[in-house]
């Protein structure tokens, strides 16, 4: 990741299996409810619990996020867990890209609240939590509320937290605020985008062209040699 200068830097981890509509709306919502000036995405190599066989390749992932974001200058793509040793624990890629920052740059780490939900298993939870401030974001047909998130919160912390309305965070003594933000309006899963690849059937409208045209053109997810773009 190159050091950008001193800003609010967020930063986007997940599989990206692949990368969709969904995920970039709520990266631009996210931006600019919380006036973030640039979101990275870092696109998993290896996460512990996803099996290879599951996974489109890191170089084949880490291509369409580029494709995706191509056209919007606040929107880069990081290679960093691809230079970090398996399996990809987020721990250790947060600390990795903290340290290629400027010292002045605050960094925001966005994650689904669905995936959240788990992060008192995380490894090395708490030094997440003394790394980036969270940003929390709840996805449509995921449940979950401002007040279940502090819940888990003091569960995962072992201590107890504050809301702020001003900032829009829980606060916990000795972490860093943690966010919380009801948007994502996109209900698009990679799940179910993968299905249809492998059923042969279109995701145009779901996925950016140019990563239309990528799967495609390499053959990512389907049996079939053909199918619809």
């Amino acid at each position: 990741m190159s050091r950008p200068p001193a800003a609010r830097l967020g930063l986007m981890g997940g599989t990206f299996n692949p990368v969709h509509l969904g995920h970039l709306r709520a990266a631009e919502e996210i931006a600019e409810h919380f006036r973030l000036d640039q979101v990275v995405f870092m696109p998993a190599a290896q996460p512990p619990h996803k099996g290879r066989d599951e996974l489109a390749s890191f170089a084949d992932r880490l291509a369409m996020l580029t494709l995706a974001v191509a056209d919007q200058s606040a929107f880069a793509v990081s290679d960093l867990e691809g230079r970090l040793p398996s399996p990809s624990y987020t721990v250790n890629s947060l600390k990795a890209a903290a340290a290629e920052l400027d010292p002045e740059t605050r960094l925001f780490f966005l994650v689904g609240y669905d995936s959240f939900r788990t992060v008192a298993h995380w490894r090395d939870h708490l030094e997440l939590f003394k790394t980036a401030s969270f940003m929390v974001f709840r996805r449509p047909g995921v449940r979950g509320s401002r007040a279940a998130l502090g819940q888990l919160l003091e569960e995962a912390l072992g201590r107890p937290v504050r809301w702020s309305e001003e900032s829009e965070s829980y606060a916990a003594e000795g972490f860093e605020p943690i966010h919380y933000y009801r948007g994502g309006r996109l209900e698009i899963s990679s799940t179910d985008l993968r299905k249809r690849l492998t059923a042969g059937l279109s995701v145009r409208y779901l996925v950016p062209n140019p990563v239309v045209e990528y799967i495609a053109e390499h053959g990512l997810y389907a049996r079939q040699k053909k199918w619809r773009r």
